[in-house]
């Protein structure tokens, strides 16, 4: 699929005119010197059918207080949001953006205590099931668990060199029947973090899921 996308590997359907089949390439064109801008874009013929640009009253006032909320008051959305979702659907694109060099292989961590501030991994489990089993593996090592659909905040009740260790976890969707687990360190301590993981992760190994080639390294 990366190969696919680097090299602008795609097809349009049958149906597009050749004026959108044009724009698109040059959308998708993987240089970005030669990939076509926004200005251009809106210069562009097969753009400018029916093309509207907005109009924009710069005399209305506008509020922000919604926006401001959101933010000023995430940690209470968290604990309050009560209605069940489905996990956040990754795409190809945000798949590859959250690797390092665009190298798809240290997407993954290939040794569960190799971690810095954060790590993810894959599981085959249902999404239901992983956050279970993360908030049964947390409560022992003394951590309160907050959850927002698929969306956790682990809490630790010892105060450490730099306060409490506070973790947050977010479930994804890769692919039907394939999840990607993403733990990262908000607040306290690296290292108490590295050792909290290393904890963590035991109690996760049954549904931590390792591609043939990483099991092959480990071997």
């Amino acid at each position: 699929l990366y190969k696919k996308i680097y090299k602008a590997d795609f097809t349009c359907p049958p149906w597009f005119s050749s004026g959108a089949k044009k724009l698109i390439s040059r959308i998708l064109d993987p240089k970005p010197k030669t990939r076509i801008t926004v200005p251009e874009i809106l210069e562009n013929e097969w753009f400018k059918k029916g093309y509207k640009p907005p109009k924009f009253q710069e005399d209305k006032e506008i509020s922000l207080d919604d926006v401001d909320a959101v933010f000023n008051d995430s940690e209470d959305h968290l604990v309050t949001e009560k209605k069940e979702t489905q996990p956040v659907l990754m795409n190809a694109f945000e798949l590859i953006s959250t690797s390092q060099g665009l190298n798809l292989n240290n997407l993954f961590e290939k040794h569960m205590g190799l971690v810095k501030r954060e790590t993810r991994f894959t599981s085959k489990r249902p999404a239901r099931e992983i956050i279970s089993k993360i908030e049964e593996a947390a409560g022992p090592l003394g951590f309160s668990v907050k959850k927002q659909n698929y969306k956790m905040k682990l809490q630790g009740a010892k105060t450490g060199r730099k306060g409490h260790l506070s973790v947050a976890t977010e479930v994804f969707e890769v692919a039907p029947s394939l999840f990607m687990v993403e733990v990262c360190k908000s607040g306290g301590d690296t290292l108490e973090f590295h050792k909290f993981y290393k904890n963590l992760s035991y109690g996760l190994k049954d549904i931590v899921w390792k591609s043939e080639a990483i099991m092959e390294e480990n071997k």
